[in-house]
């Protein structure tokens, strides 16, 4: 099939050629300009990578100028000490960037927001007081001076050195937007809108935050290697927290989390302050303005704005046929009969049973609902299922393997999928993403496969894409694919999340009320949605206070009340359970429904 572009890719694509044009013109410019332009680069290499951590994985970094200094630091010292020329200098500055960004990502792990950017802070500062105090080996607050680049015995002009900073960097823009693209980048955006969604997608959520520091380190000491050899001398003064700051406000001046954000950004605020050398004592008390000015009125940047603003440039083109089926046949699968086991699970909050002593069994290809009053715990029974809690006793088992205490992540992958409660979309991803991200635990390809797009990742990536069209044909959501989810009504996020689910392709769907927010009409297309995939094998676990729709397509019916089951059996036999009618149903309602 033909690869297709978005409007996004086209603009993106047409901003590098645009800045190749212009950085191509740079040697005509003069040797001041020159060396501004090149710096430009470098911080752009920079910044790209700090986008990946701070602007899709959501991780704020307020220590990139520490990282960017490793990588100075560790081409400088390869230079003075073993007299090695940047070609070496640059992969062993990635790696030891790399190695301290996993360093500094481990204890960032579980802390978020003011504690995390705390964490990056003394880092940074860290790391400026070792370059100034470790003397024998950075030369101290004097610095050292590296050998100019070379090839072989010949030493690079300035013009052939800006050529050279311009071929990484545009290298290091297509590498990256390959990341973004990927089920890596999708992951990294997932958590960034919503951790709890993304666990229970199969994202492994710790896993993916340190790679995205250590993707984001990697890029920074490439960065600083680069410098210390272009500038041919280094200082500890160089790598200060105010640079910090300024590459996070690169970001969002241009736009976090896309690709043309700190292309944007760093032209922007570093070539444009070089006209306006009077106000550079100002310049802390600038960014801050800035920085506030940009939050307040352009709170997805320069380019996140125009993003939203002609949301047609997002759009992409339909699969002109699907070759894969939306939902993947399973019921040739031998499992057990018992698909789910949950054995006197008790869940307490403080001193409060939230549920108690409930024992329950789903039936492989059966549809189970959940019903009761508000507060009778079944919610916190589907949380119980996915990880997102730990029950306080009891056991859970799932195809005769026992999973309380396990990971959400891990439960996703054994074949369980969900829907919530409260609508749970990744609103700042496109519909057709979102599905995607479904699709996630299906990949078996490497970060490897999808940096240098390779043939296994490429044809994974087709199947995922095709799939994710499907279901959005099959729950009618396929002409709002290229839109953010955050625009779709409630009714329709709820359907977007069905087909995310599914997208899993599980054995286990729980649906936790999916008819809330929906018409008649669509909840008629739901229940002929549910009817038709479980004949595909996808048993269902369903909550829903629907009682029409819970009647017509259930097999088996439990009822919770006050955190214990009250009730158990089919539909038929609930409608005439006098307590049931009682505590939940009444009269009139158990008359309908009959």
């Amino acid at each position: 099939m033909k690869r297709k572009f978005n409007k996004e890719q086209k603009i993106l694509f047409i901003l590098g050629a645009l800045l190749l044009i212009g950085f191509l013109a740079g040697p005509a410019t003069g040797p001041y300009f020159l060396r501004l332009m090149s710096l430009t680069l470098i911080y752009l290499i920079l910044t790209t990578g700090l986008n990946i951590v701070s602007g899709y994985a959501g991780q704020v970094s307020l220590g990139q100028a520490g990282l960017y200094g490793i990588g100075a630091y560790t081409g400088g010292v390869l230079s003075v000490k073993l007299g090695l020329s940047i070609w070496l200098g640059m992969p062993v500055a990635m790696v030891v960037a790399g190695i301290c960004g996993l360093i500094v990502g481990i204890p960032t792990l579980r802390v978020s927001g003011h504690y995390l950017a705390l964490i990056t802070i003394g880092f940074g500062v860290i790391v400026e007081k070792l370059l100034v105090e470790w003397v024998p080996l950075t030369g101290g607050p004097g610095g050292i001076s590296v050998q100019p680049i070379s090839i072989g015995s010949e030493v690079l002009s300035e013009v052939q050195v800006y050529y050279v900073i311009l071929a990484i960097c545009l290298l290091v823009l297509w590498l990256v937007n390959n990341i973004i693209k990927s089920p890596f980048g999708r992951a990294f955006s997932a958590i960034r809108d919503n951790e709890i969604a993304a666990g229970c997608m199969g994202i492994n959520i710790m896993g993916y935050k340190l790679l995205a520091f250590v993707l984001s380190a990697v890029f920074a000491g490439l960065a600083g290697c680069i410098y210390t050899y272009f500038s041919i001398f280094v200082s500890p003064d160089t790598f200060s927290f105010n640079l910090s700051v300024f590459f996070l406000l690169t970001l969002i001046v241009g736009g976090q989390g896309t690709m043309a954000g700190p292309i944007i950004g760093t032209i922007l605020l570093t070539i444009l302050p070089e006209y306006m050398q009077a106000l550079d004592k100002y310049r802390l008390i600038i960014y801050g303005l800035l920085l506030i000015v940009s939050v307040i009125g352009l709170p997805h940047g320069i380019s996140g704005a125009i993003l939203r603003k002609f949301p047609k440039l997002l759009a992409v083109e339909k699969p002109e046929k699907f070759e894969v089926d939306p939902i993947v046949d399973r019921s040739q699968n031998k499992d057990n009969e018992d698909l789910l086991v949950m054995e006197n699970v008790t869940k307490r909050f403080g001193g409060l049973n939230a549920i108690q002593n409930i024992s329950l069994t789903v039936k492989k290809g059966s549809v189970h609902s959940l019903i009761g009053p508000n507060g009778a715990g079944k919610s916190t029974l589907i949380n119980i299922i996915t990880g997102v809690y730990k029950p306080n006793e009891g056991s859970v088992l799932f195809n005769g393997s026992q999973i309380n205490g396990t990971k959400p992540y891990k439960i996703a992958l054994a074949g369980i999928s969900r829907t919530f409660q409260s609508v749970q979309v990744f609103g700042n991803m496109s519909v057709l993403e979102n599905v995607m991200v479904g699709g996630h635990g299906q990949y078996h390809s490497n970060l490897f496969d999808f940096i240098f797009k390779l043939g296994r990742g490429r044809k994974e990536e087709r199947i995922t894409r095709e799939r994710a069209w499907a279901l959005l044909q099959m729950v009618g959501l396929e002409d709002r694919a290229s839109e953010f989810s955050s625009s779709l009504s409630s009714g329709q996020q709820r359907l977007l999340e069905i087909a995310r689910a599914l997208a899993m392709e599980p054995d286990l769907l729980l649906l936790d009320e999916p008819a809330a927010g929906l018409n008649e009409v669509e909840i008629s297309h739901l229940s002929n949605l549910i009817k038709k995939i479980t004949p595909k094998g996808v048993t269902i676990l369903l909550i829903e206070h629907h009682i029409d729709f819970v009647m017509d397509i259930s097999n088996t019916i439990t009822v919770l009340n006050f955190g214990k089951k009250l009730a158990e059996g089919s539909p038929t036999e609930i409608q005439e359970n006098q307590e049931v009618i009682d505590a939940y149903l009444g009269k009139d309602e158990a008359v309908e429904a009959c």
